[in-house]
């Protein structure tokens, strides 16, 4: 059956951490503990890692090369095993101190109740780590789908994979300019030009205001406080 030609009005994918919330270190913590597990190397000779906007495959690519562990699939999943342990732990913590961004509970709240708009997910995390996030935070219910880091390690190839599920999931065609990505970094905003959509850039994570303003985002805003205004971005 040919699928229909209407398309939603928006499709908007959302990155997680440093746009939706901010975990307070618990992600990199549970990658360096995966570190000491898995590849026996200590947290203290790991060089600084630039997550921001990275995927966790690309993560751990650099990780295994830098210490000269084999890379293949088993070994992967091992260290995403421990990963995924490790990050449940410490989002749980009695001192963990995390938090849903400013704005953004009643920002998707507005959106899931605005009609022909689809919410995703485009983000670095692996799916589970991903889940287990968005769970922590009661956010989890608002996406429906998306692209993670456990589909591609090049942050610039997750766009279409979430369209191509989204079209699957709707039954019809999304084109580029109904898309847009709401992230914090300048990877974010790259991403949205690779498939050819918009990106909304929230300076509330590691890259300010004047760094994503110089990537030439479609917008820019200090964060998602003022819902109305937000809404309207997103959806007019």
């Amino acid at each position: 059956m040919p699928r229909s030609t209407c398309f939603p009005m928006r499709l908007l994918l959302f990155d997680i951490d440093g746009t939706l919330v901010d975990t307070r270190g618990a992600g990199l913590g549970a990658l360096l503990d995966a570190v000491e597990e898995v590849l026996e190397v200590s947290r203290e000779v790991v060089p600084p890692l630039d997550l921001a906007g990275a995927t966790d495959g690309g993560v751990i690519r650099t990780l295994f090369a830098q210490f000269g562990r084999p890379d293949h699939p088993a070994a992967r999943q091992t260290y995403i095993g421990n990963y995924l342990r490790h990050l449940e732990r410490r989002l749980h913590d009695d001192l963990f101190a995390g938090v849903a961004l400013p704005g953004v509970s009643e920002l998707l709240q507005a959106l899931a109740a605005v009609p022909d708009v689809a919410l995703g997910l485009l983000t670095g995390n692996v799916r589970a780590g991903a889940e287990t996030k968005l769970k922590r935070f009661n956010l989890h219910g608002f996406f429906r789908n998306g692209a993670f880091g456990d589909d591609a390690e090049d942050r610039n190839l997750l766009g279409p994979v979430a369209v191509k599920r989204f079209e699957a999931a709707l039954g019809r065609d999304i084109k580029p300019e109904q898309v847009i990505v709401i992230g914090d970094t300048v990877r974010d905003v790259d991403c949205a030009a690779a498939l050819g959509a918009r990106c909304l850039a929230v300076a509330t994570g590691t890259h300010d205001r004047q760094r994503l303003e110089g990537s030439s985002p479609w917008h820019c805003l200090d964060d998602l406080r003022d819902t109305a205004r937000v809404l309207d971005l997103l959806t007019a």
